[in-house]
């Protein structure tokens, strides 16, 4: 029995030595795989991912700069640029823009387009008669295509010329602009004429005088009449002559010979019956 149990203890022990050694072979064998593996992969991040401070620094200096064939693609780094916000500057001009001071070139006058507003012309023209002295005041149309001033001083040259009516008639013409003139001379578009010159029928193309109304169609002002044959001026001089002899009180006269100059009271804007152009009331017929 006593050699059956130490054969027994023997066996044992020989078994335990053998499965003890077995197992601590396998550990050795998985420390040694975990120490490989472990050293494999320190190597691959070495490699792969050098120090990551070096690169930026490195990426920063040189975007254009070779990457390792086994270095993965990154995308260069964009710094952005700082772009200044506009700002709006104004400067003020060195000298105000030019201003129109006459129509522009092939423009037409305004003769005919009524505002139906009457302004009197700014300032006087002393009398240069000893005579009555008769005033009146220059109105003119507003939107009308006239100098105020060169009206009134044309109309103040017919009335004291000396082949007017202060050589026949004991009167001296002073211009004022005053409201107690004794004679308005308006200057109106035919428009504006008809309406002041009512209850007479001047049809957009007369003139007339009507109570201390003198008014002279701004369409004849400008154009005259064909029978004068351009001479507008002189028309002028007929215009104001002849309105202003029904205020002194004269009344119409007809063409006395064909080729004599025709009465400055005849109504020569209807037609001339053979008489030739006269503007002034001291040319009679001969």
């Amino acid at each position: 029995m006593t050699t059956t149990r130490r054969s027994r203890q023997r066996a044992g022990s020989r078994a335990r030595r053998g499965r003890g050694g077995r197992h601590s072979r396998r550990k050795s064998y998985k420390a040694q795989w975990f120490s490989v593996t472990a050293l494999a992969v320190l190597g691959v991040v070495m490699v792969v991912h050098p120090d990551a401070t070096r690169q930026t620094n490195l990426a920063a200096q040189f975007s254009g700069a070779v990457v390792a064939a086994d270095a993965p693609v990154q995308a260069p780094v964009v710094v952005p640029t700082e772009v200044p916000t506009p700002t709006a500057t104004f400067t003020k001009p060195l000298r105000p823009a030019p201003t129109l001071t006459r129509p522009p070139k092939g423009s037409k006058p305004n003769v005919v387009v009524s505002t139906g507003r009457l302004q009197v012309v700014a300032g006087s023209s002393k009398a240069n008669g000893v005579r009555d002295k008769l005033t009146y005041r220059v109105e003119i149309e507003e939107g009308l295509s006239f100098n105020g001033a060169a009206v009134a001083t044309a109309i103040h040259k017919t009335l004291t010329d000396a082949r007017g009516w202060q050589a026949l008639q004991p009167v001296s013409f002073e211009r004022t602009d005053k409201p107690d003139a004794d004679l308005r001379i308006i200057l109106a578009t035919p428009t504006l004429t008809d309406k002041l010159c009512l209850p007479l029928d001047t049809g957009g193309e007369l003139s007339c005088r009507v109570e201390d109304r003198v008014v002279l169609n701004a369409k004849r002002w400008m154009y005259a009449i064909p029978a004068y044959a351009g001479k507008v001026e002189l028309y002028r001089n007929y215009v104001v002559n002849h309105e202003v002899g029904h205020a002194l009180g004269h009344g119409h006269s007809p063409c006395a010979k064909a080729g004599t100059p025709a009465p400055v009271m005849m109504q020569q804007t209807k037609g001339l019956a053979g008489c030739l152009p006269n503007a002034w009331p001291t040319i009679k017929a001969t």
